[in-house]
Order: C-alpha cells, then sequence, then structure tokens
C-alpha cells in the first residue's frame, strides 16, 4: 500500500483579499510530505496547475522515490471540482465554468475527478449526485465531523470510491488526510487507475487545528508584515 494525500495547496493559489491562499512554496510542500512519510501527493491549486508542475520537477530533483501528481482544484460557478493528474500547464478563470463544463473539460485532459469536501465551504452537495465523478473526498482535514459524516454516506449511496486528504493550505497541514492505495508501481497511470477502481482506502483523519495559524500568517501578508510566498520558486 502507498501513502498518499490528494489535497494540497501551494502559494501558486491566489485569493482576491490575501492575494496567496496558500502559505508555503512547492518545495516546503515537498519537503514536508516527504518528511511525514507519504509515498505521494497531489498538488492541487486553485485554477492553476502551476504548483504542481514546480513541485514535480523539485521532486525527481529531492527523490525519486517520492511521486507528485501535478492537478488543480477548479473552482467553478457551483463548487469546487477536484481534477488528479492534469500534465499540462493550465490557469483557468475562477468561476468561469460550471461544475458540468468543469468536468467535462477536466477529463479530456486525461484527470480522474474526484468531488471535494461536498457538504463543506464551496462543496457542490446534491449536485454531485447528478455529475460523474470517478471518486469523493470521504475526509477532508478542514471540514467538522458532521459534514465529513455525511459525504461518506453520500459515497456510499452513490457507490463512489472515497479518498482522505488536508486541503492544506500551509506544509505543516500535509498528511492530515491520508489516502492508502492498492498499488505496485508508483506513477500517475497506477494511482489514477487504483482510484478509478476503487482501489483506495482511508487511511488516516485527523482534523486540522492550525486554522488560527493560517490565517495570522494571512494577515501578516496582507499587511506586508510578512514576506509573500514565491510560486517561482525551484
Amino acid at each position: 500500500m502507498k501513502k498518499f494525500d490528494f489535497h494540497i495547496h501551494t502559494c501558486c493559489s491566489k485569493h482576491w483579499l490575501w492575494g496567496v491562499d496558500g502559505l508555503s512554496t512547492p518545495r516546503e510542500v515537498v519537503e514536508t510530505a516527504i518528511s511525514r512519510g507519504l509515498d505521494g501527493i497531489a498538488v492541487s491549486d486553485h485554477n492553476t496547475t502551476k504548483g504542481g508542475l514546480l513541485a514535480a520537477r523539485i521532486a525527481k530533483k529531492m527523490d525519486k522515490n517520492f511521486l507528485v501528481i501535478p492537478s488543480i482544484e477548479v473552482k467553478s460557478k457551483s463548487g469546487d471540482v477536484l481534477a488528479i493528474g492534469v500534465l499540462e500547464e493550465l490557469t483557468i478563470k475562477s468561476r468561469s465554468l460550471t461544475a458540468a463544463e468543469a468536468v467535462e473539460q477536466m477529463r479530456e485532459k486525461g484527470a480522474v475527478i474526484i468531488a471535494p469536501h461536498p457538504y463543506g465551504r464551496e462543496g457542490l452537495g446534491s449536485l454531485v449526485e447528478k455529475l460523474k465523478f470517478d471518486a469523493l473526498e470521504g475526509f477532508n482535514a478542514r471540514i467538522l465531523s458532521r459534514y465529513n459524516r455525511k459525504a461518506k454516506e453520500l459515497a456510499e449511496r452513490l457507490g463512489l470510491p472515497m479518498v482522505a486528504s488536508s486541503d492544506a493550505h500551509i506544509a505543516d497541514e500535509i498528511a492530515n488526510g491520508i489516502t492508502a492505495l492498492d498499488i505496485n508501481e508508483l506513477s500517475i497511470d497506477a494511482v489514477k487507475k487504483a482510484i478509478i477502481k476503487g482501489k483506495t482506502k482511508i487511511y488516516q483523519e485527523k482534523r486540522t487545528k492550525s486554522m488560527g495559524q493560517v490565517y495570522s500568517k494571512k494577515f501578516g501578508v496582507l499587511l506586508h508584515v510578512s514576506r509573500r510566498p514565491s510560486c517561482e520558486e525551484i
């Protein structure tokens, strides 16, 4: 079994108020994930694959036995859509697509499509039942327990595989949600096939308790007290 965190943000995730939504560089994300014993991660920044592509290049130099899957969390008009394995440089305008369009376009790019935090903020809720997803986030470390329970119930009702993830916006949150995959080969194709075939197991559920730390750092960046992390770092 290989251990993955499929929902991680870097400073390449932008925010209209804070400027950056993720507060760790791609390098910091990779270093932390390796130090916590993960076999791989999906870097899934808001509306861009830039952080994932940077992290993948960094990981190849740092540890050849560690896999970074460039991914993207599309902020659609109806809520978030998580696309695992988008290997081209891509930027999407926030709220420019419907959820159905986001699913269709990301699938055309060869991605595995996951419904993240369906009952959390900016989740798709009951719309998940109307769209074709490959899997559902049964545990998101930033979501209240009752919403994660509802997500698990939804996945079971729809017969969808489940993953767990941290939704980390700062490196310290990485691995709070871990998915175990039944794979022998550590490759992007193997990971995508395992998710689609339901060879996934929620391995770790640890609710994030560092939200205050995240927002204090965001205020620091906003007020120019703290250095803004660079998405260009290699």
